[in-house]
Parts: structure tokens; C-alpha cells; sequence
């Protein structure tokens, strides 16, 4: 589906609700002359990439969704649209390691001399959210950071000697890249 599909289809459910609703409303909405848009719809300009990532936005469109629409756009290829996308991924979640302290804190916490596998004491601990403990947790689980064994044992399985935030970081941050060249 192309871009200018989902804006037609965008501008027809309006017009369902509202018969009145004109092609001059949906091209105010969207910022843009009416008859560039009319042009748009109709196939006989395309979408300016710029305006679509712009358009996306007002539409609630997602990131990955947008992405895949500028691809279409561009005539991208698939395996640049995927390259693309695994970058977004990666980029996604390196900014969560860097800037999130939940991931770094708790496997500090698995060294204190009173740790005890329980997330709501360890969120208390570590000044985060459940929530985001929960995350961090299968972050580092899934990056090979952490493993809890079958009999409920937390194991620190980073090989930093001395886990200080910055060496947490860049820990994580080399295993992510290795795991998105191998994906």
C-alpha cells in the first residue's frame, strides 16, 4: 500500500462521518494546497517526502510503519527497507541502555551483599519504576547480561569486573551490535 492509499483512505473514513467533510479540510488539516493534494490522491504527483513523515505524525501513524511508507515512496529496496528498520531497532534500543539507569542499577544490585531476587525491593533500591526494572530485567536477559538459573539464582554473566555504570553501558551496548548483525 502506498502513502497516497492511506491518505485516500484517511480522507474517505472523514467523509463517512461527515459528508460535508471536503478534500479542502483534509488539505488544511494536513497543511497543504488542495490541489497538490488532489494531484497527490490521483497519482499524478507523488508524496513529498518531507510532508510525509510530517503527515504520518498527524495521522498517528507509527515510526516503523512511516519508515516503511518513505520506502515505498523512494522505491526502496527490500533489503535496504529491512537494513533500515533493524537500525531503527537497534537505534530504539541503545537510546533505552544509554539513557534508562534501571539496567545498570541492577546489576550493581546483584552485587550488594544483601541482594535479594525481589523486583519490588530492587526497583525501591534502585530509585526506578516496577515497570522499568521489568524491562531492564529481559533487556539484559535477552542481551546475555543476566541469567537466573533454574533453581531462581540471579547471576551477573557480563564479565565486567567492576560493574560501574559507564562499563555497564558499553557492555550492553556491544552486545546489542553483535546481536543485530547477527539478526
Amino acid at each position: 500500500m502506498k502513502f497516497r492509499d492511506c491518505l485516500q483512505d484517511e480522507f474517505d473514513r472523514r467523509r463517512r462521518v461527515n459528508r460535508r467533510y471536503s478534500l479542502r479540510a483534509f488539505a488544511d488539516y494536513l497543511s497543504i494546497d488542495h490541489s497538490t493534494l488532489s494531484q497527490i490522491l490521483r497519482g499524478r504527483r507523488p508524496v513529498p517526502p518531507d510532508a510525509l513523515r510530517r503527515w504520518a505524525v498527524k495521522l498517528g501513524i507509527g515510526a516503523e510503519q512511516t519508515e516503511i511508507y518513505c520506502a515505498g515512496e523512494s522505491q526502496e529496496d527490500a533489503a535496504s527497507l529491512a537494513q533500515r528498520l533493524q537500525r531503527m531497532r537497534w537505534l530504539g534500543e541503545a537510546q533505552v541502555l544509554v539513557t534508562r539507569p534501571a539496567h545498570w542499577r541492577l546489576l550493581q544490585l546483584l552485587h550488594a551483599p544483601d541482594w535479594r531476587p525481589d523486583m519490588r525491593w530492587a526497583a525501591e533500591r534502585a530509585g526506578v519504576a516496577l515497570d522499568e526494572l521489568n524491562d531492564a530485567l529481559s533487556r539484559l536477559l535477552r542481551l546475555g547480561m543476566l541469567r537466573v538459573d533454574a533453581d531462581g539464582t540471579w547471576r551477573d554473566v557480563s564479565g565486567i569486573d567492576e560493574p560501574t555504570e559507564q562499563a555497564i553501558k558499553e557492555n550492553a551496548l556491544a552486545r546489542l551490535r553483535r546481536a543485530t548483525k547477527a539478526a
